[in-house]
Protein backbone atom coordinates (compact mmCIF):
# COMPACT_ATOMS: atom_id res chain seq x y z
CA UNK A 1 0.00 0.00 0.00
CA UNK A 2 2.94 2.31 0.57
CA UNK A 3 3.60 2.37 -3.18
CA UNK A 4 0.29 4.18 -3.77
CA UNK A 5 1.44 7.75 -3.45
CA UNK A 6 -0.28 10.96 -4.34
CA UNK A 7 2.77 12.24 -6.25
CA UNK A 8 6.27 11.24 -7.30
CA UNK A 9 9.58 12.86 -6.39
CA UNK A 10 9.07 15.51 -9.09
CA UNK A 11 5.70 16.49 -7.64
CA UNK A 12 3.70 14.99 -10.52
CA UNK A 13 0.79 12.61 -9.84
CA UNK A 14 1.96 9.02 -9.45
CA UNK A 15 0.05 6.80 -11.92
CA UNK A 16 -0.90 3.23 -11.00
CA UNK A 17 -2.91 0.33 -12.40
CA UNK A 18 -5.36 -1.46 -10.11
CA UNK A 19 -7.39 -4.66 -10.19
CA UNK A 20 -10.27 -5.00 -7.75
CA UNK A 21 -13.26 -7.11 -6.86
CA UNK A 22 -16.60 -5.41 -7.42
CA UNK A 23 -19.46 -5.78 -4.95
CA UNK A 24 -21.21 -8.16 -7.38
CA UNK A 25 -18.13 -10.44 -7.38
CA UNK A 26 -16.84 -9.54 -10.85
CA UNK A 27 -13.30 -8.26 -11.38
CA UNK A 28 -12.62 -4.65 -12.36
CA UNK A 29 -9.42 -3.21 -13.79
CA UNK A 30 -8.31 0.36 -14.33
CA UNK A 31 -5.08 1.00 -16.22
CA UNK A 32 -4.31 4.60 -15.26
CA UNK A 33 -5.35 5.92 -11.86
CA UNK A 34 -3.91 8.41 -9.44
CA UNK A 35 -4.59 8.81 -5.75
CA UNK A 36 -7.07 11.61 -5.13
CA UNK A 37 -8.19 13.70 -2.18
CA UNK A 38 -11.10 15.46 -3.88
CA UNK A 39 -14.47 15.09 -2.16
CA UNK A 40 -17.04 13.09 -4.06
CA UNK A 41 -20.61 14.36 -4.45
CA UNK A 42 -22.95 13.54 -1.60
CA UNK A 43 -23.59 14.33 2.05
CA UNK A 44 -20.57 12.53 3.51
CA UNK A 45 -17.05 13.84 3.20
CA UNK A 46 -14.13 11.57 2.32
CA UNK A 47 -11.66 11.14 5.17
CA UNK A 48 -8.12 10.93 3.80
CA UNK A 49 -6.81 8.79 6.66
CA UNK A 50 -7.13 5.21 5.38
CA UNK A 51 -6.89 3.86 8.93
CA UNK A 52 -10.33 5.33 9.71
CA UNK A 53 -11.79 5.38 6.21
CA UNK A 54 -10.76 1.88 5.03
CA UNK A 55 -10.92 2.95 1.40
CA UNK A 56 -8.90 4.69 -1.27
CA UNK A 57 -10.17 7.54 -3.39
CA UNK A 58 -8.80 7.35 -6.92
CA UNK A 59 -9.07 9.39 -10.10
CA UNK A 60 -9.45 7.39 -13.33
CA UNK A 61 -7.30 9.14 -15.93
CA UNK A 62 -8.86 7.11 -18.78
CA UNK A 63 -12.37 8.44 -18.04
CA UNK A 64 -13.23 11.45 -20.20
CA UNK A 65 -16.22 12.64 -18.13
CA UNK A 66 -14.91 14.69 -15.15
CA UNK A 67 -18.04 13.76 -13.17
CA UNK A 68 -17.12 10.06 -13.39
CA UNK A 69 -13.35 10.29 -12.88
CA UNK A 70 -13.29 10.06 -9.08
CA UNK A 71 -14.23 6.78 -7.43
CA UNK A 72 -13.73 4.95 -4.13
CA UNK A 73 -12.54 1.40 -3.51
CA UNK A 74 -12.58 -0.38 -0.17
CA UNK A 75 -9.06 -1.53 0.66
CA UNK A 76 -10.31 -5.08 1.21
CA UNK A 77 -11.55 -5.22 -2.41
CA UNK A 78 -8.18 -4.36 -3.99
CA UNK A 79 -6.58 -7.41 -5.62
CA UNK A 80 -3.54 -5.94 -7.39
CA UNK A 81 -1.68 -2.65 -7.58
CA UNK A 82 0.79 -2.21 -10.44
CA UNK A 83 0.74 -5.98 -11.04
CA UNK A 84 1.62 -6.85 -7.44
CA UNK A 85 -0.92 -9.13 -5.74
CA UNK A 86 -2.26 -7.87 -2.42
CA UNK A 87 -2.37 -10.51 0.32
CA UNK A 88 -5.21 -9.61 2.68
CA UNK A 89 -4.55 -12.70 4.84
CA UNK A 90 -1.61 -11.08 6.68
CA UNK A 91 0.75 -13.74 5.34
CA UNK A 92 -1.34 -16.72 6.39
CA UNK A 93 -1.61 -17.93 2.79
CA UNK A 94 2.07 -17.75 1.71
CA UNK A 95 1.42 -19.91 -1.35
CA UNK A 96 0.16 -22.88 0.69
CA UNK A 97 -2.22 -24.81 -1.66
CA UNK A 98 -3.97 -26.34 1.37
CA UNK A 99 -4.92 -22.95 2.84
CA UNK A 100 -8.68 -22.57 3.30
Amino acid sequence: MASIRSDDSAGKPSVHSIKYRKVDGTIGYKRHVTKSFQHMPGAGKFRGNINTNHEFLFRNLDEQDPEKQHFRIKIDLLIEVDGMIIDHTNGEYNGNPNFQ
